[in-house]
């Protein structure tokens, strides 16, 4: 196709979405929650710590059978995280309320500490003996720590979109320390779903559209019309 009809088309996309065109309907893209990892402790009392998950003090961490972790020095996840946005959870039992960072951390993909300013949101009222929900909800600009659902911690890194690994007990004693246990611990992502491409129907800037076996993002708004499909009109889709 040449770029005159490239050019034409595009008008005719202008045209189409200013007049308000919508034969079918409209598009509208469905975000859904991905695990992008995950560990149960399950094994056999006296396994060591699944080393295709995890880095740090290997050596000294086992399984006790009951599918929790027994850790008295500190982990880190051998997955690096890039998305710019997710939601890390952890059940834990430290028995201590030193920041719930140093229960449940993260570090920066080399194993350093991430730099930049931290607000307390809360008191860490998880000095008991039971097990509680750490998490971390995550974008490129935050990360926001909660114990039990309570925000806690705030930390606004210095450099926006930083890939991190997450940490376990990064206030650990030593292997031989009286340790904390971890029950699991999960981390999903928002994914957006792909919605098979359709005449007639209006697309949003940033919709993902699948056809032929390949998915698409939209670039411009416009309502699509037989022979607007992806791949044969550059100007609205973006391969990806």
């Amino acid at each position: 196709m040449g770029y005159g009809a490239r050019w034409l088309r595009s008008l005719l996309v202008v045209a189409v979405a200013a007049a308000g065109l919508t034969v079918s309907g409209v598009a509208r893209a469905e975000t859904v929650s991905r695990t992008v990892f995950s560990d149960g402790f399950d094994g056999p009392r006296g396994t060591g710590v699944d080393t295709a998950k995890w880095a740090g003090d290997t050596g000294g961490p086992w399984l006790d059978g009951d599918g929790h972790l027994v850790l008295g020095s500190w982990l880190s996840s051998t997955t690096t995280f890039t998305q710019a946005g997710g939601h890390a959870s952890a059940r834990i039992r430290a028995g201590r309320t030193d920041g719930p960072w140093a229960t449940f951390g993260i570090l920066g993909d080399r194993g350093q500490f991430l730099s930049g300013s931290v607000e307390t949101l809360g008191g860490d009222e998880a000095g008991d003996y039971d097990f509680h929900t750490y998490a971390i909800d995550w974008t490129r600009t935050s990360f926001v720590w909660s114990v039990d659902g309570r925000q806690v911690l705030r930390l606004t890194p210095d450099v926006a979109g930083q890939p991190f690994r997450l940490a376990l007990n990064l206030g650990g004693g030593g292997q031989y320390s009286s340790g904390i246990l971890v029950d699991s611990v999960s981390v999903t992502v928002p994914t957006v779903v792909a919605k098979p491409w359709k005449k007639y129907t209006t697309y949003q800037v940033g919709d993902h559209v699948s056809y032929r076996g390949a998915t698409y993002r939209v670039k411009a708004v416009h309502t699509a019309l037989p022979g607007w499909q992806p791949g044969r009109v550059p100007a609205l889709f973006e391969k990806l």
